[in-house]
């Protein structure tokens, strides 16, 4: 039996670091698979979800190393694929805190509260609830997690090699999220200051940057699919614009730098630092607080730069938004997980220093010292222990995404109802769960879904397809929609809480527009420099009062625009806008089964023929006339 046990724990001696390794991985992936989202929850995510498979570009920075990924995840054999793509989300959030449990292990020397301290991060519920879904963020965690890694790898050892891993990470780091260009700089400071004279070497240095700029080459895939179509990224200043996180004017895409004012960013700066306390919790603020102290003791350069990419981190996202975004804090509750580490080495080294002081001979005759330390440090191990188990026990409902959410099954019960080949037209902000069910999962419906955003998206085309025995459906904009045409609800409604929207599944029954207008030359002649006078009635075909927010006039060049006749409803004369003539009021009002007009007056500055277009809005809707055709001699 003493043998046993013996060879036990010569295994775990040898072994120790791999199976606490092990553990670092195994526990949070465990628990990110069992609360994992299987289908989709609507918002940016579930574009990523429509984009990746298809090799679409994302939005700048183009993020080309989770692209990859998610188009490689897309292909493998596993199950749905909204279930595949939602799993690149777990896979790195584990790998995260593996290389975050391996980094602060090569500061503190003790596997156990570096596993106690990398799982405090894993389960702290902006990380877990993130983890749990197709996003970015853990794939950021994951380049931080493993640049520290690599960091104090090389301060332990100081080989070339290691230096040189160091700049891949770097490099890596700016393949993802934005916010790494600005936190960048901190750890390369604290890399170069580990050994500044090992930069002599003209080899080092041209190695140093190779090794750097290498990832950097996956951002070729950005212009290569633009190219191909896939995205807008396809000139040299497109480009560099789009990798740096700018739209193609040039303005930062997602948000602003230079217009925030000192009062504002003070109050969001506040913000994120209550919402690490409330998700850290106060004592792991204040073992964190006390880490930072310790760790400054023993290795004042990486508490120091540490600090100072948080600092970056806090600088920029409130310069960057002004209000406190949740996964804005990851960054920096990461790299607290270090200091959290060496607040509970303070704790297990205090306890230290007191045992050494106990065991002079009169104490040890006092009592049994061994057993006492034991116990001590046993309480205080579980202790420690009791913090993830806390924070598993606090957040996992709020992170179970297991069950389909109730948008997703909005939409599929929204499939599963209309008739195949029919035409869907939708006006909600959860357009692209529909798209992906459709082009994904219910594939053989072969239902187009026709956006807002579409120029399809006009009365025209749906009278056209109603007449011609299309099923066609609508999602949104009901109230409009329905003062348009005759309809029949189909199904059960939907409130989504997220964006306040009431979503309803609706059948387009008669295709009889509501509205309708009609154009009259009154003029005789058409000749070139003879005015001529055109009227437009509009006619309210439907039992509600409705108003024309917007009438647009768009003219070619060769006719001249002369002003508006006063005997029309619409007496005063219009604005321009994109080279269009526009009325815009809240007094164009037409009662059920009444008209109103507009009449004005052209010239024609050139011969030959032309088209006079005409459109409204209605209940946020366009409404097209038909083209007015004119033949000038």
């Amino acid at each position: 039996m003493t043998i046993k046990i013996e060879k036990i724990k010569n295994f775990y001696l040898k072994y120790r670091l791999l199976l606490f390794a092990i553990l670092a991985s195994i526990i949070p992936l465990i628990f990110y698979l069992l609360t994992l989202e299987r289908k989709l929850i609507g918002g940016d995510t579930s574009w990523y979800m429509v984009e990746l498979p298809q090799m679409f570009l994302l939005p700048p920075t183009g993020y080309p190393v989770f692209s990859l990924t998610g188009k490689l995840f897309s292909i493998i054999p596993i199950g749905p694929l909204a279930l595949r793509l939602n799993l690149i989300s777990a896979v790195f959030g584990s790998l995260t805190i593996l290389f975050l449990f391996m980094s602060i292990n090569k500061l503190i020397k003790n596997e156990f509260l570096s596993l106690i301290a990398s799982l405090s991060f894993a389960f702290v519920y902006p990380y877990w609830f993130y983890a749990n879904r197709l996003e970015f963020d853990t794939l950021n965690s994951f380049y931080i997690a493993l640049l520290l890694f690599a960091i104090f790898k090389y301060q332990e050892n100081q080989l070339r090699k290691n230096l040189y891993f160091c700049f891949a990470c770097l490099g890596l780091l700016l393949t993802n999220h934005p916010i790494a260009f600005f936190i960048m700089p901190a750890f390369l400071i604290l890399i170069l200051t580990i050994n500044i004279k090992i930069f002599k070497n003209i080899k080092v240095i041209f190695l140093s940057i190779l090794f750097f700029i290498l990832p950097l080459f996956s951002y070729s895939y950005i212009y290569i699919r633009s190219k191909q179509g896939f995205g807008k990224a396809n000139t040299l200043l497109k480009f560099i614009y789009f990798v740096t996180g700018r739209e193609e004017s040039g303005r930062t895409f997602g948000g602003s730098f230079g217009d925030k004012h000192l009062p504002g960013i003070l109050k969001v700066m506040l913000d994120y630092l209550k919402l690490i306390k409330n998700n850290y919790g106060i004592i792991l603020v204040i073992v964190a607080v006390i880490g930072f102290i310790y760790l400054c003791k023993k290795n004042w350069k990486i508490a120091s730069f540490l600090l100072l990419a948080i600092v970056f981190n806090l600088i920029i996202t409130t310069q960057y938004l002004d209000w406190a975004v949740l996964n804005y804090t990851l960054n920096i509750m990461l790299i607290m997980s270090v200091y959290i580490g060496f607040g509970f080495l303070f704790f297990t080294d205090l306890l230290k220093i007191l045992f050494n002081k106990l065991s002079s001979k009169e104490n040890k005759k006092a009592f049994n010292l061994k057993t006492f330390k034991y116990f001590s440090f046993i309480v205080l191990f579980l202790l420690f222990a009791s913090l993830p188990v806390s924070l598993i026990t606090n957040n996992y409902e709020k992170c179970n995404l297991k069950k389909p959410s109730g948008i997703y099954l909005f939409w599929d019960n929204a499939y599963k109802s209309m008739d195949k080949n029919a035409k869907l037209y939708v006006y909600t902000a959860s357009t692209n769960i529909g798209i992906f069910i459709g082009k994904f999962e219910q594939k053989e419906k072969n239902i187009q879904i026709i956006s807002n955003n579409d120029v399809e998206y006009n009365f025209e085309n749906i009278i056209k397809q109603v007449s011609s025995g299309t099923s066609v459906y609508f999602i949104g904009n009901d109230a409009a929609i329905s003062k348009i045409f005759t309809t029949e609800k189909i199904g059960q409604p939907f409130y989504w809480d997220r964006y306040n929207e009431n979503l309803q599944l609706c059948k387009i029954t008669k295709a009889e527009p509501r509205i309708k207008i009609k154009s009259i030359i009154k003029s005789q002649e058409l000749k070139f420099g003879k005015e001529i006078v055109i009227e437009y009635k509009i006619k309210n075909n439907s039992n509600d009062v409705l108003k024309i927010n917007s009438i647009e006039l768009k003219l070619p060049e060769g006719l001249k625009f002369e002003g508006v006749l006063s005997e029309g409803y619409i007496n005063q004369n219009p604005g321009i806008s994109r080279g269009m003539y526009m009325w815009v009021s809240d007094n164009y009002i037409v009662n059920a089964g009444n008209e109103i007009n507009l009449i004005f007056k052209i010239i024609p500055t050139k011969i030959g023929n032309f088209s006079v277009k005409l459109k409204l809005t209605t209940c946020g809707i366009y409404f097209d006339a038909e083209d007015l055709l004119l033949k000038i001699n």
